[in-house]
């Protein structure tokens, strides 16, 4: 796995598969880059470059006072500059969203597209609010049960769990913390409307406390699918893989490969 030492001095590993249009996939907290272990099958029809972002998995330990979202954002352009990467498509999962969502608008420049598995542009409902509040506590008095219940929710893949799960552990407790509670106090709503690149959204049906959030994807956003998977929670890229890919190829080949 190849890493790369960014300014800053940290060591960012990541997966860099396949050819073509790069996309570049940002990991919710904790979960670090093997949570796209089946996005690595699209590896025929484009770039897929998925790194543990710092105080996750492989990468560098960090000082987690530092840790925000726009910590990570630009570390993800670091990222990009020293891959000699001018604009990339985006991909973030749940909280990673925030991230790649930030980043789309604030880094516009650096951003050819943006792909959300259950995306949020903040935290606003009461049982949202609680679910990072609870993760946040996980973290901190119960890593190892957390891992577990992460992995198992995620797959019904025994080597893939255990792949998870390791890995999890291997992230800093203290940045997993932060990230949540980043994530929780940033709200993006209000500038939405300056992403301005297609946008693909994919939800579950039955992860009903994030999908009512797409409506502010709707209401700012003129360039968007919102593509729903029936019978499936949020957990998206790995319970809906297929499906999934699919609408990430025809995005990436319709969509984005289309306009060069």
């Amino acid at each position: 796995m190849p890493s790369v030492i960014l300014e800053n001095g940290n060591k960012i590993t990541y997966d860099d598969i396949g050819e073509g249009t790069p996309v570049i996939f940002v990991h919710p907290p904790g979960m670090g880059r093997h949570v796209f272990y089946y996005q690595q099958k699209l590896k025929d029809r484009m770039r897929l470059i998925i790194p543990d972002l710092s105080g996750h998995g492989d990468s560098s330990r960090v000082d987690s006072n530092n840790v925000s979202v726009s910590y990570f954002a630009d570390e993800i352009i670091h990222f990009m500059d020293k891959l000699g990467i001018e604009k990339a498509v985006l991909c973030g999962y749940s909280a990673g969203g925030a991230i790649t969502q930030f980043l789309s608008i604030y880094y516009k420049e650096r951003v050819k597209g943006l792909i959300l598995f259950g995306g949020y542009p903040a935290v606003l409902n009461t049982f949202l609010q609680w679910e990072h509040k609870v993760g946040a506590f996980m973290v901190k008095h119960h890593r190892r049960l957390l891992a577990q219940i992460l992995a198992l929710s995620h797959t019904k893949n025994k080597k893939l769990q255990k792949k998870l799960f390791h890995h999890m552990l291997k992230s800093q407790k203290s940045v997993w913390y932060k990230y949540y509670q980043e994530v929780l106090q940033i709200n993006l709503i209000h500038d939405l409307n300056k992403i301005n690149v297609p946008v693909l959204l994919m939800y579950g049906t039955k992860s009903d406390l994030i999908n009512k959030y797409n409506t502010y994807f709707k209401e700012q956003i003129k360039r968007y699918r919102i593509v729903y998977f029936k019978h499936t929670n949020h957990q998206v890229p790995t319970k809906r893989w297929k499906l999934a890919n699919a609408e990430i190829a025809r995005y990436i080949n319709g969509t984005i490969d289309h306009k060069k």
